[in-house]
């Protein structure tokens, strides 16, 4: 049933016009006021919005604006309501993003017919965008395969190849640095493989964490291993300062947990600047494991949570390597458990925070 938020402070024309959509098959939510009518729309995220231009504290113009630039909701479909819809609110409301205008006094079927226009004509829209995205988020994979596949593939079969002229020439001084080598090559593509079989779970609505293993976790022993691994792995230097109020946590899947704070890690150390330390700070809040983990960057640039999308680059594309999955994998597993992720770049600022439920233990 699609859902419609009418901002009206007429009351008896809001009545009247709520049931006129209910009757035509529509859930129709009421506000009375334009503070009310934003709020509504942030909590219910309608199908489509039915507005009164004349409204008590701001007007439709200003609910407009605050809809499309403020909170976010640029493609949802928004209708006036007025008797004074001259050629200069018509063009107001249009440069603000209006999809359509209703004079009163409308008829009951204006109003359905106009309302299921837009319906139709947004959720066309939908589904050239998800064709799009799907297409590019092709296009992208296809691009970033040849590195995140075929270096640590060509890795793994240099290094075996040069392992095994030592061994027949039975010189094994150097074995121990090029079985490393070949350890990190298969620990990449592991990594990658996992993220795009749960980027494929994801994607056809299966949770892939449902039935994970929960143990005990040593989240301080846990980190240093992944410093371990991202200082041999990478040519990217740096230092981390560690904080951490939390030593233990239960009912954890260890090797789940450990690539999710490793994605993490690897988005803010990879363009650190190594002039400053990155900072890593876990404690418990409210029954949340908190872990925030920030940087300062080279560069400058603006980066929020909304933007986290799958194959979606944190960083300046020329710089990018990755599959640009990893943060939306964290953020998609962080709600999952219970928990949030959140991300929030400002100027030469960037920051990760990472919050998941901490189990009672019996």
């Amino acid at each position: 049933m699609p859902k419609i938020v009418l901002i009206e402070d007429d009351l008896l024309l809001a009545e009247n016009t709520s049931l006129i959509l209910s009757l035509n098959g529509y859930e129709c939510f009421v506000a009375n006021s334009s503070q009310e009518g934003v709020s509504l729309i942030e909590q219910i995220v309608p199908d489509v919005v039915v507005c009164d231009i004349m409204l008590d504290s701001m007007d439709g113009f200003e609910v407009l604006k605050i809809i499309r630039q403020e909170k976010g909701f640029i493609n949802l479909p928004f209708i006036f309501l007025s008797g004074l819809a001259d050629f200069t609110d018509k063009r107001r409301g249009m440069n603000l993003g209006a999809d359509d205008f209703l004079t009163k006094p409308y008829t009951s079927k204006d109003l359905i017919e106009t309302i299921q226009a837009r319906i139709e004509i947004s959720s066309a829209k939908k589904v050239n965008a998800e064709i799009e995205t799907r297409k590019n988020a092709i296009d992208i994979f296809y691009k970033i395969s040849n590195h995140e596949y075929l270096t640590p593939l060509n890795g793994i079969i240099n290094f075996g190849n040069l392992l095994e002229e030592m061994i027949v020439q039975n010189d094994l001084a150097d074995a121990i640095s090029i079985i490393k080598g070949i350890q990190l090559s298969g620990q990449r593509m592991l990594r990658v493989t996992r993220k795009l079989l749960w980027y494929n779970q994801l994607s056809n609505g299966i949770n892939p964490w449902e039935n994970s293993s929960k143990s005990k976790v040593n989240v301080l022993e846990m980190q240093k291993s992944i410093f371990e691994f991202l200082k041999n792995s990478t040519s990217t230097h740096f230092n981390v300062s560690v904080k951490s109020d939390v030593s233990y946590l239960y009912g954890c899947d260890s090797e789940v947990l450990e690539q999710m704070i490793t994605e993490l890690f690897q988005n803010v150390i990879q363009y650190a600047d190594p002039k400053y330390e990155v900072e890593s700070i876990a404690y418990t809040e409210n029954n949340m494991f908190v872990l925030t983990i920030r940087n300062h960057y080279k560069d400058s640039y603006r980066m929020k949570t909304s933007h986290v999308k799958p194959f979606y680059q944190a960083h300046y594309s020329k710089d990018m390597n990755g599959s640009g999955l990893g943060l939306y994998i964290v953020k998609e597993w962080a709600s999952r458990q219970g928990g949030s992720f959140s991300v929030n770049g400002m100027s030469n600022i960037f920051e990760v925070m990472l919050k998941i439920p901490v189990p009672k233990v019996n």
